[in-house]
């Protein structure tokens, strides 16, 4: 043992023997243990059961190792408090949920962030309590943790002064099952005096806490009796105190129990839990958690943050940074890890049986390619919540549609079973569902695209609709031959937008305006840099522009505009800064007809965030204010220029943003490939931002 749990469990023993000396256990001198130093008569070889007890507890409770982490950690230096909710969102009928889901601009699909509560006082308030929860939420943590905090006694955040026995569910195989011989059990392997006579007084006095962790972990055949089992020990030993846990998916209403659900972590306890986690002395040297604390915050993450809204997974991402100090740009494989992680990894470290299928004969393989038919087609119809029944009906067509999936297999009974076993598909209100994570519907969704074939259709379709971008950035990942197909394909949509009249005509202007820049520059990004400079210059304008409109709006009378001297001087002004800007302000008519050709400034910021990316990804820079001097000299450049601003004027502003969405597209997709042909890079690298 290290320091640190030695003196955790010698607390943990001083405040048990307490327990033990208010009971009355048989067995143990009370004189002798108030009159006499507790340490001195354990190392005389008194009442070492006592300490045995809280030892093993801790051993076995107090220690968590889950997934690939090289040792067991202390659940104390981890724990981060748990949320909860006294009324299931599930349990109630909401038809709104897509434009709730709309109206937040989130990616999270949980609504609920009022009416939370800390799990602990749940604990403290109700005798008889259910914890429910999906899986990895933090369940049987949280039973370990309310065990931890009894055993402490008045130092604990537990306030009844109970001894704690946790039984795991999962080992209720037997059809007679006795709970009180499984707690004595429990007692006598910790070498405890007179366990049954003591356990019978105890149980009588209501002098028990008792979890029971896992109700969905019981064997399918023997579950009811078991509940059952668990109703009659309850009424027969009402005195004690009970917590039982299990999947909400599968959550029984058992009558005496006040059902709560824990829910997903918010961003603060997901900062907390990696403070916790990166706590080392080294880690706090070289800030560990804040480096990966502010990663996970970036643009290019936002898709994994949203999985460490689930403890396992947010366990997962810390084992990953912990490996390699930072996360993977090809998230495909982070994500797929993370999907299999709930397919079949968890059940396997829990030893749960049948880990290898989801429902009788239907294999994990077979689950994954019908949860990524499910999440594709209801992708493409933009459809993140699905009703019950439409699930069930896809399930089934699949299942018919492939040879060597089992037919017989009832579609919501497959449903259900992936629902409790897994979590992947969450009912959120009475009959709806929805995947569990949006990253995990865009994984899948990659995944059939990628499988399939459907790489050129759906660029086709959906490349410049934003909502696409993480998944096409996953098929990108997938490609583990080449990813060409992918980008060749981008860059054949793209030039469709660069055949436009005047977004050719600006394009011309860019090619003849490279050749002020240095030959080292790669033609790409000089193409860029020019690109940038013009944008800059758009949203100086845009803003100016618009302000100087907005004056003129109210100076209106009866709606004719009045041209004062000192909004005149202002646009001569403008007009002089930005050569080749033809204000023509002296008629109004043409007034009217420029400022309907001038982009919003809204989308003129859009646009200029596309070209300083598209910069960034070209020159492999982090950040543009690194580019050197020369490279900037078009910044004096265009004010010489015989086609000047007033030449791109004119576009259509939503295929300008849209031709370059597409490139930036591209780029971040090379940046994430596995496989690439360095020729077909090069070519289309040397076509970009060009007139095809």
């Amino acid at each position: 043992m290290t320091g640190i749990e030695t003196t955790i469990v010698t607390a943990l023993t001083n405040n048990f023997i307490g327990q033990m000396i208010k009971s009355g256990w048989e067995g143990i001198n009370k004189n002798e243990l108030l009159n006499k130093d507790v340490g001195q008569l354990i190392k005389e070889g008194k009442y070492l059961f006592l300490r045995e007890y809280t030892q093993r507890y801790w051993d076995r409770h107090g220690m968590i190792k889950v997934l690939k982490m090289s040792k067991p950690m202390d659940l104390e230096s981890i724990y981060i408090n748990v949320k909860c909710l006294g009324n299931l969102v599930r349990d109630y009928y909401d038809e709104n949920l897509e434009n709730k889901y709309r109206e937040s601009k989130q990616r999270r699909f949980n609504f609920r962030d009022y009416g939370k509560e800390d799990g602990l006082l749940w604990a403290n308030q109700k005798q008889y309590l259910m914890v429910l929860g999906d899986p990895g939420i933090g369940k049987s943590t949280f039973l370990r943790k309310v065990g931890l905090e009894a055993l402490k006694g008045n130092q604990g955040s537990y306030q009844h002064s109970l001894t704690p026995v946790l039984l795991e569910l999962k080992n209720f195989k037997e059809n007679e099952i006795n709970i009180q011989a499984l707690i004595e059990e429990e007692f006598k392997i910790c070498g405890f005096p007179n366990v049954e006579k003591n356990i019978s007084n105890k149980l009588e006095k209501g002098e028990l806490l008792i979890l029971l962790d896992g109700l969905d972990e019981v064997p399918t055949a023997n579950v009811n009796n078991v509940i059952e089992k668990i109703k009659d020990f309850v009424d027969r030993h009402y005195k004690n105190r009970f917590i039982l846990s299990c999947r909400t998916a599968a959550r029984t209403h058992l009558q005496r129990f006040t059902d709560i659900e824990i829910v997903e972590f918010d961003d603060q306890q997901i900062q907390s839990f990696i403070e916790h986690w990166f706590s080392s002395e080294l880690d706090c040297k070289n800030e560990t958690a804040k480096n990966c604390w502010e990663l996970l915050q970036k643009e290019e993450y936002k898709s994994a943050k949203e999985l460490a809204h689930t403890p396992l997974l947010l366990t997962f991402l810390c084992l990953v940074y912990d490996e390699n100090q930072s996360f993977p740009t090809n998230r495909s494989r982070l994500y797929q890890d993370a999907l299999r992680i709930l397919l079949e990894k968890w059940s396997a470290e829990k030893r749960l049986p049948n880990r290898g299928l989801v429902y009788e004969n239907l294999s994990i393989e077979q689950e994954e390619i019908l949860l990524s038919e499910i999440a594709y087609q209801n992708f493409v119809a933009d459809k993140l919540f699905l009703e019950k029944r439409e699930i069930v009906k896809q399930i089934k067509d699949h299942l018919k549609q492939n040879f060597n999936a089992p037919q017989h297999l009832d579609g919501e009974k497959v449903l259900k079973t992936i629902e409790i076993e897994q979590g992947i598909l969450v009912e959120r209100a009475r009959y709806v569902y929805s995947f569990s994570h949006l990253t995990l519907q865009e994984y899948l969704t990659a995944q059939y695209i990628y499988d399939n074939d459907l790489i050129e259709e759906a660029v086709k379709n959906y490349v410049t609709e934003t909502r696409w971008q993480e998944v096409f950035l996953l098929v990108a990942g997938l490609m583990r031959g080449k990813a060409d197909k992918l980008l060749l394909a981008m860059e054949k949509e793209a030039q469709k937008y660069a055949k436009n009249a005047e977004l050719s005509k600006f394009l011309v202007w860019v090619e003849q305006a490279t050749g002020e820049l240095k030959e080292s520059v790669k033609p790409s990004a000089k193409r860029s840099i020019i690109l940038f400079d013009r944008l800059n210059t758009g949203i100086n304008f845009t803003k100016r522009y618009n302000r100087i409109q907005s004056d003129m709006y109210n100076n209106y009378i009866d709606c004719t505009p009045q041209f004062d001297e000192p909004f005149l001087q202002e646009l001569d002004k403008l007009s002089q800064e930005y050569v080749g800007i033809d204000v023509l302000y002296h008629n109004h008519y043409r007034y009217w007809l420029i400022s309907e050709q001038m982009p919003s400034e809204k989308t003129v910021t859009h646009i200029f965030a596309l070209i300083s990316s598209i910069i960034k990804k070209i020159l492999g820079q982090l950040e543009f204010d690194q580019i050197s001097a020369d490279e900037k000299i078009i910044l004096d450049f265009y004010k010489q220029s015989p086609i000047g601003f007033s030449s791109w004027r004119r576009p259509d502003w939503i295929i300008f943003q849209n031709y370059l969405y597409v490139n930036e597209l591209i780029l971040s997709c090379q940046k994430v490939a596995v496989n690439i042909s360095p020729t077909v890079w090069q070519e289309i690298e040397e076509r970009m931002l060009r007139v095809p």
